[in-house]
């Protein structure tokens, strides 16, 4: 029997579906969480209540951008949020963002079951062909997680983003709709 918190993209322990306005202490405690922040690409800057708000109604009235909360299947908890963002419907690609901001939902594979879920819907729903996206080089569990949905490593941005006292590097990265993934490692980064 289908539960009536079931609707959007459903996986086998998440739901992919709209930010709701009950939502919003959630991201307003993460939008102003340091550690989170410096997860996530983010200057960890304070910001108001009413700036989460307008965040909200901005990013779900954008039409080049598909906003998800990540919800728990079971108890419809906002663990997290991902979106398909910058979207070029000429050129048919889009840039990925994601991030768990509940501890408790970390390390628990919902990142890689939110990315694939993401991924099907860009190229089989949205029929877009390349996703793209940007990370801190330092991140090592996250390009791990990436590589392992087949996303490859398309370039370097030195010394992109100030964090933690210092400047760090971004890897991009990229997957297209019918390119078979490379074996981990073998993005045109790779150095001989």
């Amino acid at each position: 029997m289908k539960n009536e918190n079931e609707y959007g993209l459903i996986g086998k322990n998440i739901s992919l579906k709209a930010l709701e306005e009950k939502d919003l202490d959630k991201i307003f405690a993460w939008k102003n969480n340091y550690e989170l922040a410096n997860l996530i690409k983010t200057h960890p800057l304070p910001v108001a209540r009413y700036e989460i708000e307008e965040w909200l109604k901005r990013n779900q009235s954008d039409k080049n951008q598909i906003l998800w909360g990540i919800y728990d299947l079971k108890s419809d908890e906002l663990l997290g949020i991902a979106r398909l963002m910058f979207i070029d419907w000429i050129s048919s690609n889009a840039e990925f963002g994601i991030f768990i901001g509940s501890k408790s939902g970390r390390g628990k594979g919902l990142g890689k079951e939110t990315t694939k879920m993401v991924l099907n819907f860009a190229f089989n729903d949205a029929n877009l062909h390349k996703v793209y996206l940007k990370v801190t080089e330092s991140n090592a569990k996250a390009i791990g997680l990436y590589e392992s949905c087949g996303f490859d490593k398309e370039g370097l941005l030195k010394h992109h983003f100030w964090n933690n006292g210092k400047y760090e590097n971004i890897v991009m990265m990229g997957m297209l709709k019918n390119e078979p993934p490379r074996p981990k490692g073998r993005g045109i980064m790779q150095r001989k």
